[in-house]
């Protein structure tokens, strides 16, 4: 028998189809080191697929208040946003730097569901998210409060997962 006879009950291998490449890839960015390291990942995928890669921030903003409180709460507004603003860019440079094509974009508002949402909206064709964020990497500093209602609810990146009609790339 030659190398390249086989058995005669060997049958034909499975043909196993694959699926379409991206041309976009979400991920959705809170500096955090898995955050860092999901970039990192879309970088090596789109590589192979010269996919654009989209940096989602997302935050959240303080309730209104009226009176006193007012202007100072547009101040933290107007902080929050900035911040995510200036983030997403340095995620999006990150990425270019290293000749990818990428562009960031700003969400305000719940994370999980825009995360879902924009991978929807922008045609993605995977979502590629750190397993925990940064509340996790620094101790869970928005307090016990928000660690017990994870716990319960769970974190965006299971919401994502078992939410998103995106296929998602869990990054340790």
């Amino acid at each position: 028998m030659t190398p390249t006879d086989r058995p005669a009950h060997w049958h034909e291998p499975v043909s196993i189809p694959i699926p379409v490449l991206p041309e976009r890839i979400l991920v959705p960015f809170d500096g955090s080191l898995n955050a860092e390291r999901a970039l990192g990942w879309a970088r090596l995928v789109s590589l192979g697929t010269d996919a654009e890669v989209i940096v989602l921030v997302g935050y959240t903003q303080p309730l209104t208040m009226r009176g006193r409180g007012a202007a100072y709460v547009e101040a933290i507004r107007d902080d929050h946003l900035t911040e995510a603003t200036e983030l997403a860019q340095e995620g999006v440079e990150a990425l270019q730097a290293a000749g990818t094509t990428a562009r960031g974009i700003v969400l305000k508002g719940e994370i999980a569901r825009g995360i879902i949402e924009t991978a929807a909206e922008e045609g993605c064709g995977l979502i590629v998210i750190g397993r925990q964020g940064l509340t996790a990497e620094l101790g869970g500093v928005a307090g016990t409060r928000d660690r017990f209602l994870d716990l319960l609810q769970g974190g965006v990146c299971e919401k994502v997962t078992r939410h998103s009609d995106v296929p998602v790339l869990v990054v340790p």
